[in-house]
């Protein structure tokens, strides 16, 4: 029993166990750490335009008190020289002093109303701040653990010299699978929860608007915020497409590209082409779903840096492989400076791709030179280990 627990494999697992433990923990941390950098960036846009209608906000109190204030002093004209005014000069003069009054009321709510929501994000903001940085601490902490437990017990000596190293990779392997995740989740922030929140100060707006008797402006108010939710409501459909593409599993891989390659030209204008070469077969969803992510990836690097006039997807079945091309024609770039931004790992557009096609055994081939397009090509065998090249870039 006590050279059972003393043996080397026993202390190995115990190790693997901890360091299997430790890599959840860190993915969670790393996930926190980012989601509460990217709620900070949001949280301080926000901040900045309720500061900015604060500033409209008492802009507006400041002229309507002033206006008050004339007419005021005409109501006092009219009541000391009664006689003077005629019955109708005297009514318009009232009427304006209750509109004025009523319209000063809603602003110095609206005021009040920013100022309550500026401060409550200005906390928010501290406390985001805080757990960003107290959740990058613990992941780098948690890294320099990770990478004493990574070796077997021979050669953790050599493996300490090196952790530095290790942790690095480490850290761009995950920032790498977690791209798509931090993209979705800065589209929510930075749109339709943003969005909502403008929304309900407006509605805020529209309340007092009509609780002062100004229905006819309270109304158009309304008009307006139907059309700015539609709109938020279609670009929350939109991201809930990139998230879970429900034609994939529906309909196949063939017209899922088929949509996103509409929807993009739809977006824009851009023109699109597609090529199917041989028979379309339903493949494990893993497969499907990583073609789909990788097209999807080479297509917003295209929307983002390429700026071209056509892009071409062409996707092959084979008895082997499964393949899919993109290419467009637009600027291009520099081979030897995407090479190094791939062996540093700043690249995580193309580092995403490349993990994929890597968890299937795949490859990811990518071409381009300056001003002559770029081509993505990436090939999972359907057969394991059948002339497949590892992910390259040439």
């Amino acid at each position: 029993m006590t050279n059972k627990l003393l043996s080397t494999k026993t202390l190995e697992d115990i190790l693997n166990r901890t360091r299997g433990a430790l890599e959840d923990g860190r993915a969670q941390m790393y996930e926190v750490a980012e989601a509460a950098r990217i709620e900070c960036r949001r949280t301080e846009a926000v901040f900045k335009d309720v500061q900015a209608e604060m500033r409209e906000a008492i802009r507006d109190v400041e002229r309507l008190t002033a206006r008050f204030s004339r007419i005021k002093l005409d109501l006092f004209e009219s009541n000391k020289n009664f006689s003077e005014y005629s019955e109708e000069e005297k009514r318009l003069i009232y009427e304006e002093a209750t509109q004025v009054r009523e319209a000063l009321t809603a602003a110095k709510e609206r005021e009040r109303l920013l100022r309550v929501r500026r401060d409550n994000l200005e906390q928010t903001l501290a406390k985001l701040q805080e757990i960003a940085a107290k959740a990058e601490r613990l992941v780098s902490q948690v890294g320099v653990a990770l990478t004493c437990l990574s070796s077997n017990i021979s050669d953790v000596n050599e493996q300490i010299e090196n952790f530095q190293a290790r942790e690095q990779a480490g850290q761009e392997l995950i920032r790498g699978q977690e791209l798509e995740r931090r993209r979705m989740a800065s589209a929510l922030h930075d749109g339709p929860v943003q969005d909502l929140a403008n929304v309900m100060v407006q509605l805020e707006i529209c309340e007092r608007l009509y609780d002062a008797g100004q229905h006819e402006a309270a109304f158009e108010s309304f008009v307006r915020l139907k059309g700015f939710t539609q709109a938020s409501i279609a670009q929350l459909r939109n991201i809930i497409y990139d998230l879970n593409p429900m034609t994939l599993d529906d309909l196949g891989l063939v017209l899922t590209i088929k949509n996103g390659l509409s929807n993009f030209s739809k977006q824009t204008a851009i023109s699109t082409d597609f090529v199917l070469l041989g028979t379309e077969v339903r493949l494990d969803n893993q497969i499907e779903m990583a073609v789909f992510r990788i097209v999807q990836e080479a297509l917003n690097n295209c929307r983002k840096h390429a700026n071209p006039d056509r892009v071409q997807v062409t996707l092959e079945y084979s008895n082997r492989y499964i393949s899919a091309e993109i290419k467009d024609d637009g600027v291009g770039f520099d081979m030897p400076d995407i090479q190094h931004k791939l062996r540093t790992g700043k690249h995580y557009g193309m580092l995403s791709m490349q993990n994929r096609a890597n968890a299937l055994n795949g490859s990811v081939q990518i071409q381009s030179e300056p001003c002559k397009g770029a081509r993505v090509l990436v090939r999972i065998p359907l057969t394991e280990g059948k002339g497949v090249d590892r992910d390259c870039v040439t």
